[in-house]
């Protein structure tokens, strides 16, 4: 994929970064369509790359259509990128309404913006967060995201799923070629949640201590950054013919708990202080009711799509990078 124009919206967040520095190596030009542009060190990580002049901020909002279309217009957008989305689980428990204002009628606008305009190829983000509770496992795209009298869990899942249906309509009664990824555990620098990982290397590399008092056994599909994005580039760039699914896992298939991410740490970042207990709080026993392995074979058949970070590489890449970012 090159010479072309990609809109992608929420692109001043930590997936962006990294997805829009990629685009670009690639050649084509970028369009970052954000309420505001990166924080500023965010921005020194995007200008460091070749290409950075063929990305632009133009600032705007997934819910004022008109100014979406509009923009796709003036820059001649090809494709998109939709990442922009209200993402707290917990945070979207308390504010349902703009929620799914947000995540649903946002992702609505772009579909509309896609059909109207006749663009050829949205790829939607989306989560691991549309799984309830786990029937079986490995966990693969046909894993129930609506269980009977249980319902689904979250606003933020239940927003994602609802995206993903809507695209799925949108693919088969009105011609937008759309393709749904789920990340699950995105990590690296200038990730914005811990997970435990951004607190048990950024203390340690400022050689401060970590405690967590729950979580040890807690375990996730701890995803490199540039895995995931390559799982984007993947859906960009697949052909229709290939694309039966439409939905894919783009992981890295492998579960880590909180206490073997803390071991990886430890060895990798010489004393560093780490301290995490292996019991469960109320919330991560929720959380992981939720979580299994993850069968990522449909993405590789389809979409071509292979992680190619061990979760021992991602970690010292993202210790390498805060080094070169954070420390000079």
């Amino acid at each position: 994929m090159s010479n072309k124009c990609v809109l992608v919206t929420g692109g001043s967040g930590f997936i962006g970064i990294y997805l829009m520095k990629k685009l670009a190596e690639q050649g084509n030009r970028v369009i970052n369509y954000d309420l505001a542009p990166p924080s500023p060190v965010l921005q020194r990580f995007l200008d460091d790359s070749d290409n950075a002049e063929n990305i632009s901020f133009q600032r705007g909002s997934i819910l004022d259509l008109p100014d979406v279309m509009a923009v796709a217009q003036d820059t001649g957008v090809d494709k998109i990128v939709h990442m922009a989305a209200f993402f707290d689980p917990a945070e979207s428990n308390r504010r349902p309404y703009f929620t799914y204002q947000a995540n649903v009628f946002g992702t609505i606008n772009i579909l509309e913006a896609a059909r109207l305009l006749k663009m050829s190829r949205v790829v939607n983000i989306s989560s691991i967060g549309v799984y309830p509770k786990k029937q079986f496992e490995p966990m693969d795209e046909n894993h129930p995201m609506f269980i009977l009298g249980a319902g689904h869990g979250s606003h933020y899942g239940s927003s994602k799923a609802a995206s993903e249906m809507i695209g799925q309509a949108y693919c088969e009664n009105n011609n937008v070629s759309y393709v749904s990824v789920r990340f699950s555990g995105v990590y690296g620098y200038g990730m914005r949640y811990s997970m435990f990982i951004k607190d048990m290397i950024e203390n340690s590399l400022q050689n401060a201590p970590t405690v967590f008092k729950t979580g040890g056994n807690l375990t996730r599909d701890y995803t490199y950054v540039k895995d995931s994005v390559d799982g984007v580039i993947c859906a960009l760039e697949a052909d229709d013919s290939d694309l039966v699914s439409r939905t894919y896992l783009t992981t890295s298939g492998q579960l880590y708990s909180g206490t073997d991410v803390a071991e990886i740490v430890t060895k990798l970042i010489p004393g560093a202080s780490i301290t995490i207990e292996p019991e469960l709080s109320a919330f991560e026993e929720k959380d992981m009711a939720k979580r299994g392995k993850i069968d990522i074979s449909l993405a590789q058949k389809e979409l071509g799509y292979e992680p190619k970070y061990s979760i021992e590489d991602g970690i010292k890449e993202y210790i390498e990078t805060y080094k070169q970012y954070s420390e000079n």
